[in-house]
């Protein structure tokens, strides 16, 4: 059953193609990778109604892309010609998305799309002493915010005055970021707050924080202070651009004493 979104946003790329006998082929297309993308957004966790909104909003501006294959395929080009071409660069367009979606072909390499960080951090001077997973994520502005799906409880020695070394604890969730929109700079936004509760009802502060930066995005760390011991299951929120973001870290085995 056609997707009322969908078939709205091929009408209107269509409207734009001067060559009659390309809209059809290309609407089909369109609509294929419309539903792929939804349906990968539906694995996720979004709803059908949702995955479907975001899919088409991924797409730009129907009218700009419309003008830009029109201009690609104008008219006067040979009719078989013109469908090769418009076939041509859907396919390329599926195999990239496939690839950015599966980590495979070009976007596989060094340097193009983000990699989630190692655990822990800096591991020559911090110690891993429960290891958990994250879940959650989402967008907040035109960035897409990503958990690697791992997350430790670290502890470092911390100096403090009078020569007394006490252990500094927190959780450490790797992340990555990337930009809705390919032109938008990909080291932006660099920070973000956070607050979190445990399963015990207790509360704390964090942050967000990207740093390594790639072609097509960066990736960093979501960090939760001083974990209380005895806590096990963590919900976090992090705002930012007036909105918030969503994560549920859960480690192994409760937080230790000190």
């Amino acid at each position: 059953m056609a997707i009322p979104q969908f078939k709205e946003f091929c009408a209107q790329v269509c409207l734009m193609i001067r060559w009659k006998a390309a809209r059809e082929p290309v609407a089909d297309e369109l609509t294929a990778h419309l539903e792929d993308h939804a349906a990968a957004l539906e694995e996720r966790g979004l709803d059908p109604e949702t995955a479907a909104r975001r899919a088409v909003e991924a797409m730009g501006d129907p009218y700009a892309l419309g003008a830009e294959l029109d201009a690609a395929h104008p008219p006067t080009l040979p009719r078989l010609s013109r469908v090769l071409l418009v076939l041509g660069l859907l396919i390329l367009l599926a195999a990239l998305v496939l690839g950015f979606r599966q980590h495979t072909g070009l976007p596989a390499l060094s340097g193009i799309t983000p990699r989630g960080p190692g655990l822990p951090e800096h591991p020559t001077v911090e110690t891993v002493l429960r290891e958990g997973a994250a879940s959650g994520g989402g967008q907040l502005g035109a960035y897409t915010f990503t958990p690697s799906g791992q997350a430790a409880l670290t502890s470092r020695a911390r100096p403090e005055t009078g020569g007394v070394v006490t252990p500094a604890r927190e959780i450490q969730v790797p992340i990555t970021m990337t930009p809705r929109r390919f032109w938008l700079p990909a080291a932006a936004p660099a920070w973000a707050d956070a607050v979190y509760t445990d399963d015990t009802g207790r509360t704390g502060e964090g942050f967000l924080r990207t740093s390594d930066t790639y072609l097509l995005g960066a990736s960093g760390f979501l960090y939760l202070n001083d974990p209380a011991p005895g806590a096990r299951e963590f919900s976090v929120t992090v705002s930012m651009f007036g909105e918030e973001l969503h994560f549920t870290v859960t480690l192994d085995q409760e937080v230790p004493p000190q």
